[in-house]
C-alpha cells in the first residue's frame, strides 16, 4: 500500500458524491470549493483561456452546503451544478476535464470552505492512488478567482525545474478597477491587501525564515506533500493559514511570480475571513481595516529570531539570562508559553546545531508569532494604521518612498517587493 492509499483509508469520505466520471492519467488537479456562488462560469472561462500544459488536467469543483444552509443557498448550489454541466456541453474541446463533486448537508460543526477544499484535495489523492501514479500536482483555487493565461504552463514548469520543492505560493493581486467598483470599496481592497503584504514582510524583517502569504486561491503542491502533512483541515475559515504554515515545516518550497491569480474584489458573507468578509465589514462601517499590528512588535521578535543560531552554544543559565533581556511584553509572553523550558528541552533533543536551527522555528512558528502579536496588542501596544506601518517598514528595508504617497502607490511597492521586481523609481533588494 503506497502513501496515497494509506492516506485515503484513514479518511471519512461518505459526505460527498462525484457526479461525473474521473479523467484518465491526470497530472494536475485544480480544486475549487463552491458555495452559493453566482459566477463560477467566469472562473471556468478563465481556466479555458489558459495555454494547455503538457500533462492532463482535471478541475474538481466541490459544490457544498451545510445541514443548516438556507433554502436559497441550496437552490443556488443546484443551479450551479446545472450551470457547470451546461457549460461543459458548450465547451466540448476543453484541454481539461471538469468534475463536479456535490457535498450536500454537511454537519454544521465543520461545514465550510476548509472541509470543501479538503474533500476536493482528498478526491484528487484518491484518483492518483487509483491510477497508480507516483505523484501528482494539486492546485488550490477559489470559485470567484481568475488567472493569467500562462497559469498551467508556469506551474507545470516550476515543478519540473525545482523538482525538490513540495509546494509553491502563487502571486496574487486583487483587481483595483472594474465595473461597479466605487472609490470607497477600492480603498477597502487596497487596505486589506496592504495589511496582508505588510504582515508577511514584517515577519520576514523580524528574522522569521518562513514568512509566506497564505491565500487559499494561490498555492499549489505535490500530492505526496499533501498526504505527508495529513491533508487539509476542516476549519470554517483560515484553513489556508493553518495548512500552509504546517506545510512549510517540510521545507523545500518556493514562489511563482511569473503568473498571477486574481481574487475577486467583492463583498461576500460566505466565510468569516478573507477579502469578501473584510469588504462587507468595511462597507458596513467597520474600522477594522484602519488598523494592523505595530512594527514595534515585530522589532521585539527580531531580537529573538536573529539570535537563533547562538542558543545552541549557550548554557541553561545563559539562555535564561538572554530571555530576561527581552522586551518586558515578550518576556511575559514567553513565560506564559513556557518558551524557555521548551527551548532547553529542544536543545537536549537535537543531535547537532543544524538540526537545532531548523527545529528552533518549529517552536517559534507562525502560530506562536500570531498569538504573541495579539497578546502584546491587547496588553501594551496599540493597533495602528497599515499605511503608516507599511511606510515605516519600507524605510527599515532601505526602500525609498515619495512623500505623501497614496495607499495605492504603497501597495504597488509591496507588490513589487513580493515579486522581487525593479520599478523605474524603486530598487528592490533581492
Amino acid at each position: 500500500m503506497n502513501i496515497f492509499q494509506r492516506y485515503i483509508t484513514r479518511q471519512n469520505d461518505h459526505y460527498s458524491k462525484c457526479l461525473d466520471h474521473a479523467g484518465d492519467d491526470i497530472a494536475m488537479f485544480v480544486v475549487i470549493p463552491c458555495y452559493n456562488e453566482p459566477d463560477i462560469a467566469l472562473t471556468l472561462e478563465s481556466l479555458a483561456n489558459c495555454h494547455p500544459p503538457e500533462g492532463k488536467v482535471t478541475v474538481l469543483i466541490v459544490v457544498n452546503d451545510a445541514e443548516n444552509s438556507t433554502p436559497e443557498s441550496i437552490s443556488r448550489n443546484n443551479s450551479t451544478l446545472e450551470e457547470i454541466a451546461e457549460w461543459k456541453k458548450l465547451h466540448p474541446d476543453l484541454f481539461f476535464h471538469v468534475q463536479r463533486i456535490y457535498a450536500h448537508s454537511l454537519p454544521q460543526k465543520w461545514a465550510g470552505v476548509g472541509w470543501a477544499r479538503k474533500l476536493g484535495m482528498d478526491e484528487a489523492v484518491k484518483q492518483i492512488a487509483a491510477s497508480h501514479s507516483s505523484d501528482g500536482i494539486i492546485i488550490s483555487l477559489d470559485a470567484d478567482s481568475t488567472v493569467s493565461p500562462n497559469y498551467f504552463q508556469t506551474i507545470e514548469q516550476s515543478f519540473k525545474i525545482s523538482s525538490q520543492n513540495n509546494f509553491f505560493l502563487l502571486n496574487f493581486e486583487h483587481p483595483l478597477d472594474g465595473k461597479g467598483l466605487d472609490e470607497a470599496t477600492k480603498e477597502g481592497i487596497i487596505r486589506y491587501e496592504l495589511h496582508m503584504r505588510y504582515y508577511k514582510n514584517a515577519m520576514c524583517w523580524s528574522g522569521y525564515p518562513h514568512a509566506i502569504h497564505t491565500v487559499g486561491s494561490s498555492f499549489t503542491l505535490k500530492a505526496s506533500a499533501y498526504v505527508k502533512q495529513g491533508g487539509m483541515n476542516r476549519r470554517k475559515a483560515g484553513e489556508d493559514f493553518y495548512f500552509l504554515h504546517k506545510l512549510v515545516l517540510l521545507d523545500h518550497y518556493g514562489t511563482i511570480n511569473a503568473t498571477t491569480v486574481i481574487p475577486a474584489s467583492r463583498i461576500s458573507d460566505r466565510v468569516p475571513f478573507g477579502t469578501g468578509a473584510a469588504l462587507k465589514k468595511w462597507t458596513e462601517g467597520s474600522s477594522e481595516l484602519y488598523s494592523t499590528y505595530s512594527l514595534e512588535a515585530f522589532g521585539h521578535l527580531k531580537t529573538l529570531f536573529t539570535n537563533s543560531s547562538k542558543f545552541w552554544s549557550l548554557s541553561m543559565e545563559e539562555i535564561a539570562e538572554f530571555f530576561d533581556s527581552l522586551n518586558p511584553s515578550l518576556q511575559s509572553y514567553c513565560i506564559n508559553m513556557h518558551s524557555v523550558d521548551q527551548l532547553i528541552e529542544l536543545k537536549d533533543n537535537c543531535s547537532n546545531a543544524l538540526v537545532f536551527q531548523k527545529r528552533y522555528f518549529h517552536l517559534f512558528n507562525a502560530f506562536w508569532i500570531l498569538k504573541y502579536l495579539n497578546f502584546v496588542h491587547d496588553e501594551t501596544l496599540k493597533r495602528v494604521d497599515p499605511k503608516n506601518e507599511a511606510e515605516k517598514l519600507l524605510v527599515k528595508l532601505g526602500i525609498p518612498i515619495s512623500p505623501n504617497s497614496s495607499l495605492e502607490n504603497i501597495l504597488g511597492i509591496y507588490r513589487a517587493l513580493d515579486k522581487g521586481e525593479q520599478t523605474p523609481d524603486l530598487q528592490v533588494p533581492k
